[in-house]
């Protein structure tokens, strides 16, 4: 069908019909474009070969003997006229003795500072061009995105979007008035149909892409957009690696990938992206031993000193360790002992690299030998390095510029590690002397009493003063852990296995509540249901007695700060600003939609949604519209989610860690802040609200 229509197409051309020669030229254009690019390599050259190609083929269409040919003959010419222009851009040689090395040297120089100018400039526009595009309104902003970025035609756009032309048309000048010339031209530049030649301008194109758009668009339009790079680009490791993170950053990850771009960046061993697909590897693998062949192909393929990113190649003994947490089988003792070693190795490389505390290093790979009970000989061998290292100024220093701890707590944790080592040994009376002297400061915050380290901690007193044959205090111990409620983002384990090497904290304390049960003495009516009742209730006490102290510490500590004032919108384009709710306590609720805390702040937005002086507010950090817009679909929260696209709050309350949530009094002042992370059945930010209701 497609060569009867070029045959008829030429019958209508060679009769005088000009507009059937335009539509050959809009059939074949793009096509004729690509091979002369792939030719010559230079695109706005290839744009004008193209355009002679077709002269040519006008001016000689009439010797066309077979019109249904067409295709072959138009890139033939194509392909001439490519020859051509590369014999005239070859240099006339002249003896080297002619050219100074030192005129050779500016002119390459001079070379590379205009590349990377003209880089620079580029990746300078498409910041600009997304920041323009995201002051546009929403409503705005798609319909001058699926104008420019999907080509739609006005009534496509209508019916995609379920409005008239005539507000699409509106729409378009609304945003188009909205921004000068100069800007307007420079979105097209960016969303435009114009192939993308510079590899350093990809990403951001694509980043920009993957925010604006569902799922299914985004992959509809860059797909082809990676695959035109791949067949218009040399298949360089830095080409691959383009195509390989395209793919990367969109919904699905690995599984865009397809394997024959695996295929072609593993031909390039050592290199960067070689050891990225490797992990892109595991993460497409579905079983635990496909996942441990990859890792042990980075770990064979790759040493600490020639890998080129030495926090991946971490990963790779970390993920392997993991590993065999789940699966004991995995590994036999003595090759998770070099395991173990190397991963410290690996451990101790990227704290140099990066400077960071060494110590750190040396307690995790101890950890991991407690975790498995595996040559304890060599953890306290690792422990004697750790605190020699910690007696070095350098390491000292780094802890408190840090703000990484102190030098005292550091000892504490080293410490109270070999006490962990004696608990293994049995060493019952060591062990508890050790672990009670280097107590975790757990009553720092509601996430350091209930965090699954300080629970495995009561759990290792009360084993170890079981191991005495203490038994109320073994009893007290193996409660603190057992009944402890649990932080919403940690998933406790309830599937104990008896074959399972490491221990579950909560589950073992209730089998230790169990053992000590029948060692205490009771009279004949006592069953062991009773016993738990009657160990929880006396539990709960120590536990609110914890909180108070808890609470206490944290209300007193008021910031005192003057809150920044903030103009942010709705996706709805209703307006709040922090100075409207003077009178008002104000929580802001601040992070990506990735990270807000519906069920925490729904308790809190329901405990306070009957008194008027409580203000809470969602604020979207960063994310478009579209991604704000899903976030709601999904979640509907009762308050109101303000977007801040550039992260306005973010800057000025100095948020690191999202969410955060700060806390705002009846006067203007920023007093609290607090890290999702804390947050238990809506504590502390319903403490920090009743403290700021009562001041007056």
């Amino acid at each position: 069908m497609e060569r009867e229509d070029d045959v008829q197409l030429i019958r209508k051309i060679l009769s005088g019909d000009d507009e059937a020669f335009n539509i050959l030229v809009q059939k074949y254009q793009k096509s004729v474009h690509t091979l002369v690019w792939r030719k010559i390599g230079d695109f706005h050259y290839a744009e004008e070969i193209t355009q002679d190609t077709f002269l040519q083929a006008y001016e000689k269409l009439s010797t066309l003997q077979d019109s249904s040919q067409f295709a072959g003959w138009l890139y033939v010419i194509a392909n001439r006229l490519c020859i051509a222009w590369m014999r005239k851009q070859k240099p006339a040689m002249q003896p080297l003795d002619d050219t100074s090395v030192k005129i050779i040297d500016n002119l390459t120089y001079e070379h590379y500072v205009s590349e990377q100018q003209e880089v620079e400039a580029t990746e300078r526009r498409y910041e600009i061009a997304e920041k323009l595009l995201a002051k546009l309104p929403e409503s705005e902003r798609t319909v001058m995105m699926l104008h420019y970025l999907s080509e739609m035609p006005t009534k496509e756009i209508g019916e995609c979007l379920g409005v008239s032309v005539n507000t699409v048309v509106s729409r378009l000048h609304r945003a188009r008035k909205r921004l000068k010339a100069d800007q307007e031209l420079l979105i097209q530049e960016f969303l435009g149909s114009v192939q993308i030649t510079d590899l350093e301008i990809c990403d951001s194109r694509w980043r920009l892409i993957a925010k604006m758009f569902p799922e299914e668009a985004v992959k509809k339009r860059i797909f082809p957009e990676i695959e035109y790079i791949l067949q218009t680009h040399s298949e360089t490791p830095e080409v691959l690696s383009t195509a390989y993170w395209g793919y990367m950053s969109l919904p699905g990850r690995a599984k865009n990938v397809p394997s024959s771009l695996f295929d072609k960046i593993l031909q390039h061993p050592r290199t960067e992206i070689y050891l990225a697909a490797l992990f892109g590897l595991v993460e497409r693998s579905e079983e635990a031993s496909q996942k441990w062949h990859y890792y042990q192909r980075v770990i064979d393929e790759f040493t600490v000193s020639d890998v080129p990113v030495l926090s991946w190649y971490l990963l790779a003994y970390e993920e392997m360790l993991r590993l065999v947490e789940q699966d004991r089988s995995l590994a036999s003792d003595d090759f998770l002992d070099e395991l173990i070693d190397g991963c410290l190795a690996a451990h101790l490389a990227m704290c140099k690299e990066t400077q960071q505390y060494f110590g750190w290093a040396y307690t995790v790979a101890v950890e991991w030998r407690l975790k498995f009970n595996i040559r304890l000989d060599k953890a306290y061998e690792i422990l004697e390095r750790a605190e020699i290292r910690l007696r070095e100024e350098e390491e000292q220093r780094w802890l408190v510029e840090h703000n990484k701890g102190s030098v005292e707590k550091a000892s504490k944790k080293i410490s109270r590690l070999r006490a962990e080592i004696y608990l293994w040994q049995e060493r019952w009376k060591e062990a508890y002397d050790g672990l009670v002297a280097n107590a975790p400061d757990f009553l720092e915050s509601l996430w350091a009493r209930f965090n699954e380290g300080t629970i495995n901690y009561f759990w290792m007193l009360g084993q170890s003063a079981e191991g005495m044959k203490e038994w109320e205090t073994a009893r007290r111990y193996y409660a603190d852990a057992h009944f402890a409620p649990t932080p919403h983002c940690e998933k406790v384990r309830h599937d104990h296995d008896p074959t399972h090497f490491a221990p579950t904290p909560r589950v073992e304390s209730l089998t230790g509540l169990e053992r000590v049960y029948h060692q205490i003495e009771r009279g004949t009516t006592d069953i062991f249901e009773a016993f738990l009742k009657d160990t929880e209730a006396e539990y709960r006490i120590r536990e609110g007695a914890d909180r108070e102290r808890i609470r206490q510490k944290l209300i007193t500590n008021k910031l005192n700060q003057k809150a920044t004032d903030f103009r942010l919108e709705t996706l709805e384009g209703k307006v709040y600003t922090l100075s409207a709710m003077s009178g008002k306590v104000v929580l802001l609720d601040v992070g990506p939609s990735s990270s807000i805390m519906i069920p925490e702040v729904k308790i809190v937005y329901e405990q306070f949604s009957k008194v008027n002086d409580v203000v809470v507010l969602g604020i979207n950090d960063g994310e478009t519209p579209h991604q704000v817009q899903q976030f709601l679909d999904e979640h509907q929260p009762l308050w109101p989610v303000l977007l801040d696209p550039h992260r306005e709050v973010k800057k000025a309350y100095q948020i690191r860690v999202v969410p955060c949530f700060i806390l705002i009094d009846k006067v203007g002042n920023w007093q609290y802040s607090c890290s999702g992370l804390n947050l238990i059945n809506g504590q502390p930010l319903i403490w920090m609200i009743e403290a700021l209701l009562s001041d007056e």
